[in-house]
């Protein structure tokens, strides 16, 4: 899969003007071929910022909504409606746990990985799915790559913020994350809150 990631920070008073605008934007891509999800989701710790994300079967797909007739979905974007923060845009699936759709509560972090750490940093990505799949059945998992490899986005959802507190008092999450490689450079984990998404039609 193909991920487009965004941070967008909405001007005080335009949020629903924001989310509608964002809700026009996936309805174009929801019938498109190769598109899987879309997701807007409100930053728990600045409730202006929000994470976009486009998820498509691959990159080629995107394109071809690109130079499509509904490709230019940018132009005509209300002034001053919102700000795009720096983030790595694109990324590829690394792996996939149960479709990322199982609740509203999702985290996200994203985790510098050197090339002589890239092997022992798989097995530790995997144990950590494991244990986070075995505290809670109903989690969703995501783990993308940059297409040099040198950067990994790890997303998880879950049913509530609840389900993830519990994880982080578990033995066994607490032993996984210490296991993590040597070399290996972990940003901050952000949580959200899912306010929409858009699927294709079924």
């Amino acid at each position: 899969m193909f991920l487009l990631n965004e941070i967008l920070v909405f001007t005080p008073g335009r949020r629903q003007e924001a989310l509608d605008r964002l809700a026009w934007i996936h309805g174009l891509m929801a019938s498109k071929p190769g598109f899987r999800r879309a997701i807007v989701a409100k930053y728990l710790g600045d409730g202006t910022k929000h994470t976009v994300l486009r998820v498509w079967e691959d990159q080629d797909a995107f394109q071809r909504f690109r130079e499509g007739p509904d490709g230019n979905y940018g132009k005509g974007r209300p002034e001053g409606l919102y700000t795009n923060e720096k983030v790595i845009p694109q990324w590829e699936s690394s792996s996939e746990s149960r479709p990322a759709g199982a609740g509203d509560f999702l985290v996200k972090v994203e985790r510098q990985v050197p090339a002589e750490a890239m092997g022992a940093y798989d097995a530790y990505e995997k144990r950590l799915q494991q244990i986070i799949l075995g505290s809670n059945g109903r989690a969703g998992l995501w783990t993308f790559r940059t297409r040099d490899g040198g950067e990994s986005l790890f997303l998880a959802r879950y049913p509530s913020r609840a389900d993830f507190e519990r994880l982080l008092e578990s033995a066994d999450f607490a032993a996984g994350m210490q296991a993590m490689p040597a070399g290996v450079t972990r940003g901050p984990t952000q949580c959200f809150e899912v306010v929409s998404e858009m699927l294709p039609p079924s």
